[in-house]
């Protein structure tokens, strides 16, 4: 997601940037010479869209009709959804500098290392019930998922 919004906004500022360097005079034709006799075409903002708008689907949905956002990690704290669909695909967002783990206190129900600043994904648990989970890497970071 930070990576569209850095792509959108490089390429907002070099359209302002091309804007500003075109020569504004008024002939009728959009081809015009710069100083070193180099033809520049002028761009105009009103063939830019005036809004731009973001997919409606919040991070971590992979199952139609779910409600939920994904596993968000910050500031070594776990923030998760209010409750997720059985077998549903959840996205984990590392926002953090360093390296998690989201790590099922069951053995073997699910287990993903992320990278600072990365996203992975797991599957959750087919069975309705509460998971509780940890960070290999830090004891303290604990969380739950609701699976109903």
């Amino acid at each position: 997601m930070k990576r569209i919004l850095a792509v959108l906004a490089a390429l907002i500022l070099a359209v302002f940037a091309l804007t500003a360097c075109s020569d504004n005079n008024d002939s009728s034709d959009n081809d015009s010479a710069d100083h070193d006799g180099m033809a520049m075409t002028s761009m105009s903002m009103t063939s830019m869209p005036t809004s731009m708008s973001m997919p409606s689907m919040p991070l971590g949905m992979s199952t139609p009709g779910a409600s939920s956002m994904g596993i968000v990690i910050s500031g070594f704290e776990y923030s998760t959804p209010e409750s997720v669909m059985p077998g549903q695909v959840l996205t984990i967002q590392n926002n953090d500098t360093v390296e998690h783990s989201v790590t099922s206190d069951t053995a073997g129900l699910f287990n993903e290392d992320i990278e600072a600043g990365e996203t992975e994904t797991i599957t959750v648990p087919n069975e309705p019930g509460t998971y509780t989970f940890h960070c290999t890497y830090h004891p303290s970071m604990r969380g739950t998922l609701t699976v109903k």
